[in-house]
């Protein structure tokens, strides 16, 4: 597989889609990055109920610690303070829910901002680089070998406009083995994928 063309051109446009598509992948991640600190930041109340409510159970503990020192009812009062607390520890769970909550949907949104943006790389640009590789690759291998196999190519992938060029029958041409219309073939299927002649 060969990934850049040896026309200066075509080598030139490669490199500019290419650093486009890398430009393009690296400003989404830097987005989805964005918008995942943006959602994060939606956590400050879950810390705040977390913070509260440990407060809520520790100060409810200390007066049903010094509430079970009252005599007579300080088992029953201390009981009532203990439940109480329970509040607390109701408020530290529904924080903690809240921060998880939060970060799930910091890291789908990063996700969904990513995927998004990736789908027009993978959909245009990607097969196009691939099919551009395998094409450039398969014509350098074939230029070695000499003219006969780029010139079918040509046949069977250049355009008909374009075949024209070469009489109202190139392929009869190609199969007398007529060297001029091979040649002009090969140089224009190599001319196709920005390749030198030799």
């Amino acid at each position: 597989m060969r990934f850049y063309a040896e026309r200066p051109i075509r080598l030139a446009a490669q490199v500019l889609c290419d650093a486009l598509a890398i430009a393009w992948v690296t400003g989404s991640c830097w987005l989805a990055g964005l918008a995942e600190s943006a959602v994060l930041e939606l956590q400050a109340p879950g810390h705040r109920m977390i913070e509260a409510g440990g407060e809520l159970r520790s100060t409810f503990a200390d007066a049903a610690g010094t509430a079970s020192g009252v005599p007579l009812v300080g088992d029953d009062l201390a009981g009532a303070l203990g439940r109480g607390g329970s509040a607390g520890g109701v408020l530290v769970d529904a924080g903690v829910r809240l921060l998880e909550a939060v970060e799930l949907a910091a890291t789908g949104a990063a996700v969904v901002i990513v995927a998004f943006s990736l789908l027009p790389v993978l959909a245009a640009w990607f097969p196009r680089r691939v099919r551009y590789a395998r094409a450039a690759g398969q014509a350098v291998a074939m230029r070695a070998r000499g003219a006969d196999l780029l010139a079918l190519r040509a046949l069977t992938e250049l355009p008909h406009r374009r075949l024209k060029r070469f009489g109202t029958e190139p392929a009869a041409a190609w199969r007398a083995g007529d060297a001029e219309v091979i040649a002009q073939l090969a140089r224009e299927r190599l001319a196709s994928l920005g390749l030198r002649v030799s």
